[in-house]
Formats: structure tokens, C-alpha cells, sequence
């Protein structure tokens, strides 16, 4: 839930904003000024509480602007939302130049609250880290989930990142059962707790595995349904720890799950070489681009591709836009990998080619393999000393 700190004089407003806040699954009302203390004792509040949100009321901007400038010019997250009844485009320049760009005429409800704190958010508190990666399936069965751990993998042990690896499909799980993870706490718990996180709390929802954290998706402890919020909130969080987070998602995007393909570098449609995966894909771009996700940003990642099936120029004239990247049909490597309940083997055609995959995502200079070793051995003798 994102959280509030609500600043005003007048306690009858003070009561009903925070009914609105109360009703609402999406806002939490952590601090209230009501009346609004002196701007020493406001300051206090808000580091105290390091509200996501400051509901600002304007209507005595006398009383209130040098508190508005105060905020403005501190460093905390706070994003400052303002409501009046009515005001001229004087006050509006007025407020912008403290700080407060976004406004809500009052009375309001809290579905004109969420529109504009999303607004808010996004422009002032937007998600600076870039280097989010979604995978998606074209339909399902076409291997995305496996695509998304052996990237992941790839790129952790090539390039000697930390990455995080975040299983959204919280129905079907498919990470979890392919690694034999039980009773874990994962996915929905974290989306839950994302805006109160400690690092330290964090460990009890992600898993270490094959050289990358999980979070994994439970479907037994499955949770409601995420908002647009928990996820702002998730990746927020993350991009702190980590260098790169990969999200494996279900093929159709939601309002929660949106917050991911908005925020990522790259989102891969995967799918197979056959017509109806290859159909779903091109439907799949279609809809991100709708979404006004840039087409740049959009690529579709060819799984289980073997010659003497179609070819590349037929499949990109299916899809009607390039193949980025082709995975061999390695089914007996991956199967085997899959009872065992593993990662596919490193010399194996499938992960070579995950490995070029996640060079092309990540942007990074091609690993030396003999310079990796050399940096490894030089970490562990700088840790030994």
C-alpha cells in the first residue's frame, strides 16, 4: 500500500479524507497534521515517516507555502499532491513553483486520488533503474519460464552481476515446481510488504539458486490479486540491490503487471516455431505497442528453433517484424535438467545460446572467460586479506 501523510487545518476535512483513505486497498494513512503544526514540527513528521505521498491542503496557501518549500527542497520521497476546491492559473503557477504540481479538486474520491498519485509518482519518484528485463510468453508452453531462468543464470555468470529473477505468474508457479521449491514464501508476500521492505526481511521471500536470487510464485499461497502500486513498489525496491532483474510474466499483460513492461529495457515475447505461437506472438507486440510501449523495446525471442522447420525469413514474415534471438530445440538436455530439478548444463547448445541472448539484453561488453576467472581469484584473495 503506498503510503500517506495528510496536511490540513481543518479537522472535518482531516476525518473524511481519512474514511476515503480507510476504504481504499491501495492507500495508507501513516501521519496527520490536522492542524498543520509549525514547519519544524511538520519536518519532523514527514522524516519520521518518509510518507510516499503528502496530501497538501491549499486553501490557506499563506499559511502553508513556506511549509511547501520546505519539503520541496528536502530530500525525502515524499511526492507532494494538493487539493482546493477551485484555483485560477496564478495559484496553479504558484503551486508548481513550490513543488506541488499535482492537484485534486475536493471534493474527491479515491479512484481521482489513485489516478493522479500515479501520475505523481511516476513523474516525480519514476524508477531511474533501466535495466529491467520481462519475459513474456507468446502462449503458453513455449518454454518462456525456462528461457527467463537460464537467462538470468547466463548473465550472472558471465558478467559476475547480481540479478534477480521475479516469477509474477503467481497461478501457475511453473519456476517453483521445476526447482522443487516448497512452502516458500514468495511473490505475493513480498508484493504485500514491498513499501516497508528491509533488506533483511527480503531474505525471507527470495531464494538463492544457480548463481541468482528467486522470488518465486506460490500458487498454494497465491494472496489477492497485485496492484499497479505493489509492483511500483517491487521494483523500486530491487533495482537498490540488484544490477539487473528479469521478470517472468504471464502472456497477458494487467494493470499490476504493466508497472513491469513500462519500466523495462527490453520486454522478450517468447515463442516457437509453429504458426499459432507465431500469430500469438505478432498479437502479443500488437498489444504492447497499443500499451505505447516503443517498438524498439519489444522483441521476439525464437525457442525451440531446429533447421529443416521454417525459416527465418518465413517466421519474420509471420511475425511481420525481425527475430532477435534463436534457442535450439535442446529438449533432451532441457528435459533431463527439468526431472532433476536443475539448470540445463553449461556446455549444452541451449544455455550457450541464453548466454548470447543475455549479452544482447544487457548491453555489457562480451565476458573474457579467462578475465572473469582472474577477477574472481583477485576478490577472493582482497576478501582474504
Amino acid at each position: 500500500m503506498l503510503s500517506v501523510m495528510l496536511l490540513t487545518p481543518n479537522a472535518a476535512t482531516a476525518d473524511v479524507i481519512e474514511r476515503l483513505l480507510q476504504e481504499s486497498a491501495l492507500f495508507k494513512l501513516v501521519a496527520k497534521g490536522s492542524p498543520i503544526r509549525s514547519v519544524h514540527e511538520v519536518m519532523r513528521l514527514v522524516g519520521v515517516h518518509d510518507p510516499e505521498l503528502i496530501l497538501f491542503d491549499l486553501d490557506d496557501w499563506t499559511a502553508v507555502s513556506a511549509l511547501a518549500r520546505h519539503i520541496k527542497s528536502s530530500n525525502l520521497r515524499g511526492v507532494m499532491i494538493g487539493f482546493k476546491p477551485v484555483w485560477n492559473r496564478l495559484e496553479l503557477l504558484t503551486f508548481e513553483e513550490a513543488g506541488i504540481v499535482d492537484l485534486l479538486r475536493e471534493p474527491f474520491s479515491h479512484h481521482d486520488l489513485e489516478t493522479v498519485a500515479y501520475d505523481a509518482l511516476h513523474r516525480g519518484n519514476a524508477i531511474a533503474d533501466r535495466n529491467i528485463v520481462a519475459l513474456l510468453p507468446a502462449k503458453a508452453g513455449g518454454g518462456c519460464s525456462t528461457v527467463a531462468l537460464h537467462v538470468a543464470a547466463a548473465l550472472a555468470e558471465s558478467h559476475s552481476r547480481k540479478v534477480l529473477l521475479i516469477e509474477s505468474d503467481r497461478r501457475s508457479g511453473v519456476l517453483s515446481i521445476m526447482l522443487n521449491l516448497q512452502n516458500r514464501a514468495g511473490l505475493s508476500e513480498a508484493l504485500q510488504q514491498a513499501g516497508e521492505m528491509t533488506p533483511v526481511e527480503w531474505q525471507q521471500h527470495s531464494v538463492w539458486v544457480s548463481g541468482i536470487h528467486l522470488l518465486p510464485a506460490n500458487p498454494a499461497r497465491r494472496g489477492p490479486p497485485p496492484t499497479w502500486a505493489e509492483y511500483y513498489q517491487l521494483l523500486r525496491f530491487t533495482q537498490k540491490l540488484y544490477d539487473f532483474v528479469f521478470v517472468d510474466l504471464p502472456e497477458v499483460v494487467n494493470e499490476a503487471t504493466a508497472e513491469v513492461v513500462k519500466s523495462a529495457r527490453a520486454i522478450c515475447i517468447v515463442c516457437t516455431p509453429e504458426v499459432p505461437s507465431l500469430k500469438m506472438a505478432a498479437q502479443r507486440s500488437a498489444e504492447l505497442e497499443a500499451c505505447q510501449i516503443p517498438g524498439d523495446r519489444i522483441h521476439v525471442v525464437l525457442n525451440r528453433w531446429e533447421r529443416g522447420g521454417l525459416s527465418i525469413q518465413e517466421i519474420e514474415g509471420i511475425l511481420e517484424r525481425p527475430v532477435f534471438a534463436t534457442l535450439p530445440n535442446d529438449y533432451k538436455q532441457v528435459k533431463n535438467a527439468i526431472l532433476e530439478s536443475r539448470l540445463v548444463s553449461e556446455d549444452s547448445r541451449f544455455v550457450k545460446s541464453c548466454t548470447t541472448l543475455a549479452q544482447k539484453l544487457s548491453g555489457l561488453p562480451e565476458s573474457n572467460p579467462a578475465e572473469s576467472k582472474f577477477t574472481f581469484l583477485r576478490e577472493l584473495v582482497r576478501i582474504a586479506d
